[in-house]
Order: C-alpha cells, then sequence, then structure tokens
C-alpha cells in the first residue's frame, strides 16, 4: 500500500535515513525534525530528494490520535529510491520524535547494509543506537559490528563490545575487537581493552589506542613508527603535522636511532592558488659514528625544494634544488636494500620563461652533481643558459616562414684538465619553404645559418694553455624533405576490426653542410660537431590503423625502414674510421623500427641498426610483452650496441615475470643480466600472497656490481623482505635482512611495526 497521509512519508523518509546516519563516514545526517501532526505540511527532507515516492507494505497499519502514535507490523518494507528497510514492526512517537524498528532489520542504502536486532532513533535530537547490529561499508569493504553502536550527539558516537574487519564470512581472518569505542568527529578516538585476532585466537592485547578521527585537515601528531636495525638500533619516528592554513602545511618527522643518530625532517607544502605551488624537504642528522674513526661525529644535510609560480607578463618560474653535504650520505641514509634506487648522481636547475604562441624568452641555471666521484670539481657545469626562439612564422606577404634560436651559454668548473671553460654565444636562423602539391606530395626545402661567438680557454692540468676569441660564420646547412601518402581501406571484419586502413609513407631527405674552417674551435658539447655533410635519406614507413568502433582507432602495427648515402664521408669495412683504406663505402647504417599492438595483451617493440658496409647489426632491441586475461605477465627486453671499433658498449637482456599461481598467490621474478660481463647484476624473485582481507610479501633480492678499475665482481648484496598488509590498516609490519646477517654475519637489517 501506498500512504497518503504527510506526516507518515515523513516518518517512512526519515526512518530511509537510518543507513546514511550510521554509513556515510559517520557524518552527522539528521538535520530534519519530525514534530507534525496527521494534517500539517510536510516537511521534506534535506537528505533524501523528496520527490521520489516513497512505498510502504505491512501487515497492518495502525495510528493512536490520543499518543500520537503510528504503527506498522508484519513483514513491514519500506523503501525510497535505492533505500530499502525491511523490519517485523515499527513505532513512532510523534511527541517524543522516538522511532523505533525490531525483528530482524535490514536496511539497504544503496550497497551499504545494516543488520540488527533493533534500531532506536530520535528524531528531535538526532541521537539513536543499533543493538546488536553489523555494517557493512561497501565502498572501503569494512565490516563494523557491535553490541550497541550508539550516537549521542552531531559528533559524538559509542561502540559497545564491537569489532572492526576487512574479511569476509562468519569467522574472519582477522579483526580487531574492543570493549569500548569512543569517536569524536574532527577530534580523536580512543579504544580500551583492544585485542587483534587472527581468526578466533586473540594475538594482540591493546589495553589503551588513541587515533585522529578528522576529516579535515588538524594540527596533531600522525601514525608513528618503530624499526630495529643492525646498524642503527632503535629506530623510532613521531611525525607531526602543522595545519597552518588551508593553503599551507607542515610535517615535522623527529627521529631517533639508539646506535648512531638523532635526524629531523621537515616538509613543508604551500599551494596558495593555481598559479603558486612548491615542496620543500630537508634532513638534519646528528650521526656520532658517520666519518672516519678519528673524527666520527658529523653534522649531515640534505634538502629538496620544487617551486612551480607564475609571475607577471606571462612568465613562469619553475625550480629544481637538490643537495647533500656528504657524498656517502645516501649509502647509509638512502635505499640501501635496492641497489637500483642508489641515488649516483643530483640536478638542480632553476628555470624562468615566458613562452607564447611566436615566440620562448628563457634562462636557466643547471649544476649537475656526479656522486661516484670524489670530488665534483672537476665536472664542467653549463649554467647559465640564455635563449630566445622564435618559432615558424609566415613572413608578410611571402611564401616563405623564418624560426630562430639565439642561445648563449657559459660552461666552467673550479678544476679542469683537458677541457674547454668559456662562453659561447649561438645563432641558429632557419628559412623554409613549405610547397603542398594537392594531396599527393609535400615538399620542404629550408636553409639553417649557424653563427657561432666564443671567449674560452683550454686548460690542462688546472692552467690555461690557449686562449681564443672569435666569431664563426662559415657555417650553413641546407635541408630538403619531400613525401607523400599511400591509402587503402580494407573493408570487413579483419582481425576483429571494422576496418583497417593501410598507409604508406614513402619520404626522401637531403641534408647538406660545407666543408668546415680548419681553424680550431672549441669544443664545449655535441653543437659544436659540425663536420662537413652531403647526406640522401630514403625512407619509407608504413602503418595499420584499425577502426574499434565508431569513433575508436588502433594504430597496432608499424614498420620503418631508412637508409643514407652520404657524398662527403666515408667508410670501409677494414677501417671504419675511413682514414686509411682507398675501398670507400659512403652508405650509411640502415634504420629499422617495428611496433605490432593488436590487442591490449600483447605489446611488441623492436629497433636495429644494420651496418652494410661491416656486414653486421650495430645495435637492436626486443622488447616483448605478454599478458592474458588471468593477469599473468611476461615481458623480455633485449638490447645490444656496439661502437665504431665493435667494442661492446652494452649487451644485456631484462625478464620481469609474474605468474598467478592460484587466485590468492602471485609469483613474480625479476632478472636483468648483461652478456659483455656474464653476470646477473640484479636478481629479484617472491610470492606474494593476498587472499581477500590481508597480504604478506616474500621477497629475495641479489644485486651485484664490477670494480670500474680491477673489473672483478663484486661479492652480492642478499637480502630478504618481508612485508604483511592489512587492507583497511595498511602494511603493519616490514622486515627487511641481509641474507648473510640471517646466519650470525654482522650486517645491515630492518625490522618495522607500523
Amino acid at each position: 500500500m501506498t500512504p497518503r497521509n504527510g506526516s507518515i512519508r515523513n516518518v517512512i523518509r526519515i526512518l530511509a535515513v537510518i543507513a546514511i546516519f550510521v554509513i556515510a563516514e559517520i557524518q552527522p545526517c539528521l538535520a530534519v525534525a519530525l514534530e507534525q501532526s496527521p494534517t500539517e505540511k510536510t516537511i521534506p527532507s534535506s537528505i533524501l530528494p523528496h520527490d521520489l515516492p516513497v512505498k510502504m507494505s505491512a501487515e497492518r497499519l495502525s495510528y493512536n490520535y490520543k499518543t500520537n502514535t503510528y504503527t506498522a507490523r508484519g513483514n513491514v518494507a519500506l523503501s525510497q529510491g535505492n533505500t530499502r528497510l525491511r523490519a517485523d514492526s515499527i513505532v513512532y512517537e510523534a511527541k517524543t520524535g522516538e522511532l523505533s524498528a525490531t525483528g530482524g532489520v535490514i536496511v539497504r542504502a544503496g550497497s551499504d547494509v545494516i543488520e540488527a536486532e533493533k534500531v532506536t532513533i530520535n528524531l528531535k535530537a538526532s541521537t539513536g543506537v543499533i543493538f546488536n547490529g553489523k555494517l557493512l561499508l561497501t565502498r572501503q569493504h569494512i565490516y563494523l559490528e557491535g553490541k550497541e553502536l550508539e550516537k549521542r550527539g552531531s559528533s559524538d558516537y559509542v561502540v559497545r563490545e564491537g569489532s572492526f574487519t576487512t574479511c569476509d564470512g562468519a569467522t574472519p581472518d582477522w579483526k580487531i575487537t574492543g570493549k569500548d569505542l569512543d569517536v569524536t568527529l574532527e577530534g580523536y578516538g580512543t579504544l580500551k581493552h583492544g585485542f587483534f585476532y587472527i581468526k578466533d585466537i586473540p594475538v594482540f592485547y591493546l589495553p589503551w589506542l588513541i587515533y585522529p578521527a578528522k576529516r579535515e585537515r588538524q594540527t596533531g601528531f600522525l601514525m608513528p613508527s618503530t624499526a630495529s636495525s643492525s646498524l642503527r638500533g632503535l629506530d623510532f619516528r613521531l611525525p607531526f603535522f602543522l595545519n597552518i592554513s588551508p593553503s599551507v602545511d607542515a610535517t615535522i618527522s623527529p627521529r631517533f636511532c639508539s646506535r648512531r643518530a638523532f635526524q629531523t625532517g621537515l616538509e613543508f607544502r604551500y599551494n596558495p592558488s593555481d598559479d603558486l605551488k612548491g615542496r620543500f624537504y630537508g634532513e638534519y642528522t646528528y650521526d656520532w659514528k658517520y666519518g672516519p674513526p678519528s673524527d666520527p661525529i658529523k653534522n649531515l644535510f640534505f634538502a629538496v625544494w620544487r617551486h612551480d609560480q607564475d609571475l607577471s607578463g606571462a612568465a613562469r618560474l619553475k625550480t629544481n634544488v637538490q643537495w647533500v653535504s656528504d657524498r656517502n650520505y645516501f649509502d647509509v641514509w638512502g635505499g640501501r636494500f635496492d641497489k637500483r634506487l642508489r641515488v649516483r648522481y643530483m640536478e638542480s636547475n632553476a628555470v624562468l620563461y615566458r613562452q607564447t604562441n611566436t615566440f620562448l624568452l628563457q634562462a636557466e641555471a643547471r649544476y649537475f652533481d656526479n656522486l661516484d666521484l670524489p670530488d665534483n670539481a672537476r665536472t664542467v657545469q653549463n649554467l647559465p643558459i640564455l635563449t630566445s626562439t622564435l618559432f615558424a612564422r609566415q613572413i608578410p606577404y611571402t611564401p616563405f616562414y623564418l624560426s630562430s634560436n639565439l642561445i648563449y651559454n657559459y660552461f666552467h668548473a673550479p678544476l679542469m684538465n683537458e677541457a674547454w671553460s668559456g662562453s659561447r654565444l649561438q645563432w641558429d636562423p632557419r628559412l623554409s619553404l613549405p610547397i603542398s602539391f594537392g594531396q599527393y606530395l609535400k615538399f620542404d626545402p629550408s636553409m639553417t645559418y649557424f653563427a657561432r661567438g666564443y671567449a674560452g680557454d683550454y686548460y690542462e692540468h688546472d692552467k690555461s694553455v690557449s686562449s681564443i676569441n672569435s666569431f664563426r660564420a662559415d657555417l650553413y646547412q641546407i635541408n630538403s624533405d619531400a613525401f607523400t601518402d599511400i591509402d587503402k581501406i580494407y573493408e570487413g571484419s579483419l582481425f576483429g576490426f571494422q576496418k583497417i586502413k593501410h598507409t604508406i609513407r614513402p619520404r626522401v631527405a637531403w641534408t647538406y653542410r660545407p666543408l668546415r674552417s680548419r681553424q680550431t674551435y672549441p669544443y664545449f658539447d655535441e653543437s659544436d660537431r659540425m663536420d662537413e655533410v652531403s647526406l640522401l635519406t630514403a625512407e619509407v614507413r608504413q602503418s595499420l590503423v584499425g577502426r574499434v568502433s565508431d569513433g575508436q582507432y588502433l594504430d597496432f602495427a608499424s614498420l620503418s625502414l631508412s637508409q643514407g648515402y652520404d657524398f662527403h664521408n666515408t667508410r670501409t669495412a677494414e677501417d671504419p674510421l675511413g682514414e686509411r683504406s682507398p675501398l670507400k663505402s659512403h652508405w650509411t647504417n640502415t634504420q629499422a623500427e617495428l611496433s605490432i599492438r593488436p590487442h591490449s595483451l600483447l605489446d611488441l617493440r623492436a629497433q636495429a641498426e644494420y651496418d652494410p658496409v661491416m656486414n653486421r647489426a650495430r645495435s637492436y632491441s626486443v622488447n616483448l610483452g605478454v599478458m592474458d586475461h588471468r593477469g599473468d605477465t611476461i615481458q623480455i627486453l633485449h638490447q645490444f650496441a656496439e661502437d665504431e671499433l665493435r667494442e661492446d658498449l652494452n649487451r644485456q637482456t631484462n625478464l620481469n615475470l609474474q605468474v598467478k599461481v592460484t587466485s590468492a598467490i602471485d609469483f613474480f621474478l625479476e632478472n636483468q643480466y648483461t652478456h659483455q660481463f656474464n653476470f646477473a647484476y640484479f636478481t629479484s624473485l617472491g610470492l606474494d600472497y593476498h587472499p581477500q582481507c590481508w597480504s604478506v610479501l616474500l621477497r629475495y633480492s641479489e644485486a651485484r656490481e664490477q670494480d670500474p678499475i680491477t673489473h672483478r665482481i663484486r661479492d652480492a648484496d642478499q637480502t630478504v623482505f618481508l612485508t604483511l598488509s592489512l587492507y583497511g590498516l595498511g602494511q603493519v609490519y616490514r622486515y627487511s635482512r641481509d641474507w648473510t646477517d640471517m646466519f650470525g654475519a654482522e650486517s645491515d637489517s630492518t625490522t618495522s611495526w607500523f
């Protein structure tokens, strides 16, 4: 039946809100009071849309005029929108605002569910109690269960003899129980006399626990962490969060390592507007075991600053600054257990630029710090870099286009040996004339002039042995590029596509640069290498594009081949550098690229460079990725490269494998093997066991390095990792230990509870 009485309709609407009252992240929801007679005007709910119809069915429905009480009995069912309520009986007292549903109460609000023996609620005071109830929050997959779940006010909640878990089943794999749980929104929650259960077995006793229950950012302590290490001893951190303003906050993280150090970390974040944001992170470490035994106490510093800001006049400033006080800092305080994460260099830069549709003005300061060197003073730095770029624009009243780069560089290092130091000013204007012959041929000839101004010194053993101040005006380059597209569309269902478009693009390009001057000029970087060239290049590219559906296309295959002929430069098989043998060849290396991706489960990419003079491959790489619908994946990367003297620069194979042994167990393997030295420099294998509500990750890794001087393979770093995570709580346990340390040797190890 569908009641017509307005008060009854409001009663039903408020009943439907019971789920939201408890479920919606325990937010105070009942802003509507109901104190009406049967003839008073309906006051719409501020929570549920008032225009949705409310339906109710019951075996008996009655109203007591003396007590102003509504009663529904026998298989009572209420519904509004996606909210459903079922109970044996419902009683509402309009005078007091008390409403109760008893007998197998089930409330479904969307996908969230409440099951209880009884639910009472006071609509006037916005309070209520769920007796012997269980809540399922589907979005977070959280089960809350308690003898009483009470809402005392707008922000105060109490759970008596309750439990929490994210596990399905009558006997969950784990749960946390407590005699009393008090929660104050925007304040803190406290748990008294709690236990952590595995199945039905209590494992840990929690006599008292306090935790933040805040939806908004507020100043206060964050969750502490504790670890144990053979190098650091007891390792304890207690982060403190500072809510300075709505757009500015900070985290201070004091850290104490009983065996060697005290550390303080500061992370400062700001984002007052979309035009200004940044982050600063710094560490100060007082390490009384760092450094040589004669002077073990060190004050260590590490800082990172990233800043992004829009300035007036359409200008923008970006900075990325990194600094460390000691070059070996990351060996002790970095990611020791994964050599791939070892910090080997740091690059800092600050860029100020202004860009429009026609030009770019940019000033950059860049600093490179090679941490593998004992002293960075011999690293040549390139700063400042001043750039002015004019994008290709058509010259008025002409068919020509003009673009240009004007760049100033300064190169310097405190200590220099066999290197150039000084300034370079380069100007590269380019004039082009793009021509299109209908839809069949596109032709783009251009000419670029290279002007260089140098003021530099050549240093040997930190002394200048020669100087140069000159302007180079003898360089220019002519380019021409011509190509066309040939298309054909294949109808019908081919390879699962509605249609397939086959495109062939033949292309011919010519590059000419005259003989360079015999005068010696500084060589700062590759832009100073201006050899004579007259290179004709032919290229053909094919692509297959399939239409999956209307508006959806997939570029599933492409192949390109290119070959060049250099009229000036020559090479031979006997003499790769082309200096002695009279038997010369002008052919350049053949380039090939292949990409095949017919489905999201298969991805093949390959590149190759073939030397027709030496009749051998100079470089190639093959990257194959395969996945099935279960989630098993394998990725293989094999790459090879050699230099002009046939010496291997790189020859290695990387393998990544993940196999789903069962729905809850994954096996993974990673191996990075170098063929030129015949050893695996990184190997990792392990198991990830992840049932419905928790996971255990066990991993063994082995890292090897080669001594750069003796070329001997150093002893492998062998490490065991173990982590335990509970869904809903995150990672709660972490164990890291050297393999040798597990058998009694002194080495670094870490055990952490969070």
